[in-house]
């Protein structure tokens, strides 16, 4: 992951391990990521550029993947995220010809997602539980409700919304 506050600078803490920048670990990730790079080259073009680009110039055969900043949570750590640009990105998915996957919050503990309703219940939403492991202070890493938003049907089983449904008793006899 890398994410930039905004003075520019890198903020998300890299690993606590003591060994964390041995020449073997550092081998392994710069291997990892050349096998990767060798396994998409010939299928995979990235584009680096302003959403809105982006999605207007995707295709059919396209598929996008857009994980932006989350609104309603800490979203300020390089230029924020406002409902505009919420509603933009809402407006524009739905017009793409590409298939496409939203990463969002859905809800948490404490409160609910408001945009998930006002933006994105018209999509396909799957959920699930996630904990957060990067964050400034330890006790910002808590775990949250996950929801992927996608324009396209799939085998995956939805999680109502990270409500598991409790299995219906049954009874021997009926009375």
């Amino acid at each position: 992951m890398m994410r930039f506050n905004k003075r520019g600078n890198w903020n998300i803490p890299f690993c606590k391990k003591p060994k964390r920048f041995s020449k073997s670990y550092i081998t392994k990730i710069v291997n990892q990521v050349r096998d990767v790079a060798v396994i998409i080259a010939d299928e995979w073009h990235f584009v680096c550029g302003p959403f809105q680009d982006t999605i207007e110039n995707a295709v059919s055969d396209d598929f996008i993947y857009c994980d932006p900043p989350y609104y309603g949570r800490y979203v300020d750590y390089y230029n924020g995220w406002t409902e505009e640009d919420e509603k933009e990105l809402a407006d524009l998915l739905e017009k793409t010809p590409a298939k496409f996957i939203l990463s969002t919050w859905h809800h948490n503990d404490y409160r609910e997602n408001e945009m998930i309703e006002k933006y994105w219940s018209n999509f396909n939403i799957v959920t699930r539980d996630h904990f957060y492991h990067s964050g400034g202070k330890i006790e910002n890493r808590k775990s949250i409700v996950e929801a992927l938003v996608f324009n396209f049907d799939t085998t995956i089983k939805r999680h109502n919304h990270g409500v598991v449904e409790r299995p219906q008793q049954l009874f021997i006899l009926d009375r």
